[in-house]
């Protein structure tokens, strides 16, 4: 599943929850959330808060794309990136993780 979240903080040090397999995706300077990914529940035997935004591939490129309005995303030689491009590269994510 695609989520939303936040870092905490724990004895002093900001980390990524443990729930989050991997994350730290599409930073959101304003509000500082990110986006990770975790099994879906039938995949895992773990705890995941229910307080978590669980976000769709439509949800997670309307986030990107709200986040480029505001922070353009740029290529290596320093151009924004198309909305293409960006729609491009969320898909390539979702799809390494099997999300539909």
């Amino acid at each position: 599943m695609i989520l939303e979240y936040m870092l905490i903080r724990e004895a002093g040090v900001k980390r990524s929850p443990s729930w989050v397999e991997d994350g730290g995706y599409w930073l959101d300077p304003d509000d500082n959330t990110m986006v990770g990914w975790s099994p879906d529940l039938a995949d895992r035997d773990y705890y995941v808060p229910d307080s978590v935004t669980e976000l769709t591939r439509a949800e997670l490129k309307t986030r990107v794309l709200d986040i480029d309005s505001r922070y353009p995303f740029l290529d290596v030689d320093g151009n924004e990136l198309t909305d293409a491009e960006i729609n491009s590269s969320v898909d390539s994510w979702c799809d390494a993780f099997g999300e539909a």
